[in-house]
């Protein structure tokens, strides 16, 4: 009874306890709930609801990392030197003035460089459409020699098609300028709104006239450096110095090269003949590296002893009437004479309903029968 009376007085202490901390009191437990379990019953439940503290768990189980697979080395196979050819062992080339090589290396069997000591033989003709070898060679320092060939074939450069102009289109084009008179004759193309071709020679100090002509819309084209016949057609690198010379100039004056020209005397020359079969192998070897030449079917006479502005006038505009169709039209801005009939010719020309145009890539060609 003792024990009971201590139970209730504890039981009232807590619940004063409580109320005072305001507090909910969770239920008494009853006598039974209080009993003591067994043994083997109250471990189990021990071991499923007490949580092992973090810091005493045990680290998982880190795997280790699939090691990544090393390739065996590969072994030095001892062997000849190796030449490698850049742009392989057949090679096309656009004819052109000079044969570039694209390039080559070599090294020997332990990797060492070689290619300082390949010798290159044989020659390209660059400007001569056809087929050439060229022969690699190169030795280690073992004695142990590679050759290799590449097969150079020089092609012909394509050319845009030539489109036929509406009927009554004339191409004025002046030689051998510029010069004093060039500008005036820029002023008359320019008050009729008209456009011509220049082919000019590189050794002129009136470059302005150049880049003046360029900047207005006409077409400039080479014509000479020297117009000097025995150096021109020495040979056909006599004649492409001339002709690069030239083009040097016309690039400095215009931003760009040009690809127009006309032979001095024309392709139909006979002060060449000191020189056998130069214009016929010329004629072709221009063409094939992507430029065009332009001689004339109408002409005002203006280097011929006598020619007078209306003499020259007459002449070019009944060459216009008997080519209908178009006219090339050879002058000189050197003779005044030949400027001065340029006014003349174009008023006839606008009344007469003709369009003056500058000659590009695109245009008709004419092209004399060549005598050499």
């Amino acid at each position: 009874m003792k024990k009971n009376v201590c139970r209730l007085l504890l039981t009232a202490a807590l619940l004063f306890l409580l109320a005072a901390c305001g507090t909910e009191p969770e239920p008494a437990l009853t006598p039974a709930a209080t009993a003591p379990l067994p043994t083997e019953q109250a471990e189990s439940i021990v071991a499923l609801e007490t949580p092992t503290p973090s810091a005493s768990r045990a680290p998982a189980p880190t795997l280790p990392p699939t090691p990544i697979p090393t390739p065996s080395p590969t072994p030095l196979v001892e062997g000849d030197p190796v030449i490698t050819l850049v742009g392989g062992e057949e090679y096309a080339y656009t004819a052109d003035f000079t044969f570039s090589d694209p390039g080559y290396y070599a090294v020997d069997w332990r990797g060492n460089s070689l290619t300082d000591r390949v010798k290159v033989t044989g020659e390209v003709v660059s400007y001569l459409v056809g087929s050439y070898d060229l022969t690699y060679s190169v030795t280690d320092d073992d004695g142990r020699t590679t050759t290799l060939v590449r097969h150079v074939s020089v092609v012909p450069a394509e050319l845009p098609e030539i489109v036929m102009p509406p009927e009554k289109t004339v191409y004025l084009t002046f030689d051998d300028g510029p010069c004093g008179n060039t500008a005036a004759l820029l002023d008359v193309l320019k008050k009729y709104d008209a456009k011509a071709t220049f082919f000019v020679i590189g050794n002129k100090t009136r470059t302005d006239m150049i880049t003046r002509a360029h900047e207005e819309g006409h077409s400039i084209g080479v014509h000479t450096y020297t117009h000097v016949y025995k150096t021109v057609y020495k040979s056909e690198e006599a004649f492409f110095d001339d002709f690069l010379k030239t083009q040097e100039v016309i690039k400095a004056a215009t931003g760009s090269y040009t690809r127009l020209f006309r032979f001095p005397g024309g392709s139909a020359n006979t002060v060449s003949r000191f020189n056998k079969g130069i214009m016929t192998r010329l004629t072709k070897i221009m063409e094939d590296m992507g430029y065009r030449y332009f001689d004339w079917n109408v002409t005002g006479g203006d280097s011929a002893a006598g020619a007078t502005t209306d003499s020259i006038r007459k002449r070019i505009i009944t060459g216009l009437k008997n080519h209908s169709d178009f006219a090339i039209v050879l002058q000189h801005d050197i003779h005044m004479n030949s400027v001065r009939a340029v006014e003349s010719i174009l008023k006839w020309g606008t009344e007469h309903g003709y369009t003056f145009r500058a000659l590009d890539l695109t245009s008709p060609v004419v092209h004399s029968k060549v005598a050499n």
